[in-house]
């Protein structure tokens, strides 16, 4: 049972977490929008997966850690690029997760 234990915890160590984040935005409109603003997103260091949904306005971004990118740094990325933004939220989906749920429709 120790060992199991131990197998465990020694997992867990080496098991990374990542943060999702869910941004609304206003503004984007076109596959060229999305396009944009994905770029800039996938150029932040720590980020390992964007997804953008241009149905429902919002962008989702998977970083590397646990701590996310800092909200303050994606509004400026999103606000540069000639956007608004409504809100971020960090989220239990993965990107992943999302991408199937609303690519099925």
């Amino acid at each position: 049972m120790k060992k199991i234990l131990y197998f465990l915890l020694l997992f867990l160590s080496f098991t990374s977490y990542s943060a999702t984040q869910r941004i609304e935005l206003m503004g984007m409109v076109c596959a060229f929008c999305a396009q944009g603003i994905e770029k800039n997103l996938q150029d932040i260091e720590g980020v390992s997966n964007v997804y953008i949904n241009l149905d429902n306005y919002f962008v989702v971004i998977e970083s590397k850690n646990t701590a996310g990118i800092s909200n303050e740094k994606i509004r400026n990325i999103i606000i540069d690029a000639g956007y608004d933004v409504n809100k971020i939220e960090i989220i239990s989906e993965s990107v992943e997760d999302i991408r199937k749920k609303y690519e099925k429709k």
